[in-house]
């Protein structure tokens, strides 16, 4: 006796469905559960990339687990499918994760490429961070000998007939990129008109607190 047509029809289905699963099914050990995985009738040769975008959601830190996975028609289009992999976060939550089923990228969660950078890139960075470097070192010269002379201003403002003998634009006698040593040389007088030579010594680093000494200067 002939099988009704409609019956025909769905054991074919079936056995197309339980063909390619085996097709396409290979040794790698998933981590999910392939049953999770569902396609429409229509859509049964796209099962591979089902299982291959399943995958891709899995590796994934924020994709605990897979818990279903399919075909998304409203973004999908003809020869290019898009696949829906509901994932649970690790927080217990669950989100879907959409993933192109070509290139297997996913769309959801933004994965930044690995860049391989030649030799000539590799150099060109290292040439452009010291100068960057360099720039840094020589910005935070030039403040700490402002809040230094600042400093020495302040305390010799009320000094008689004040000279300033050494440059602004002097260099530290000591730096090392985290504190500096100034030295400034000047003149003054006292009340009774006599010559008086000093030096400060302006210690400063990170906390840019200047600490100042003056002293007597030996000609």
């Amino acid at each position: 006796m002939p099988w009704p047509w409609g019956s025909r029809k769905r054991f074919s289905s079936r056995l197309v469905y339980a063909l390619l699963i085996l097709l396409f099914s290979d040794s790698q050990v998933l981590a999910f559960d392939e049953s999770r995985l569902w396609l429409p009738s229509k859509y049964h040769k796209l099962y591979l990339e089902l299982k291959e975008s399943a995958a891709a959601a899995e590796e994934l830190d924020n994709c605990t687990e897979v818990l279903q996975g399919t075909i998304d028609l409203d973004q999908s289009m003809p020869e290019h499918p898009i696949f829906r992999i509901l994932c649970r976060r690790p927080d217990g939550l669950s989100y879907n994760e959409m993933v192109d089923g070509l290139s297997k990228e996913t769309l959801t969660t933004y994965i930044p490429p690995v860049v391989v950078m030649s030799e000539e890139d590799l150099e060109r960075q290292r040439i452009e961070e010291q100068l960057r470097l360099e720039a840094e070192k020589e910005r935070l010269k030039q403040e700490f000998r402002a809040l230094c002379r600042a400093r020495m201003e302040e305390k010799t403002q009320l000094m008689i007939s004040l000279n300033h003998l050494t440059a602004k634009d002097v260099e530290p006698s000591q730096y090392d990129g985290d504190s500096a040593q100034f030295n400034f040389d000047f003149d003054a007088k006292d009340i009774a008109g006599k010559a008086l030579h000093y030096r400060a010594r302006c210690l400063i680093d990170e906390d840019r607190q200047p600490k100042l000494f003056i002293g007597a200067r030996k000609e």
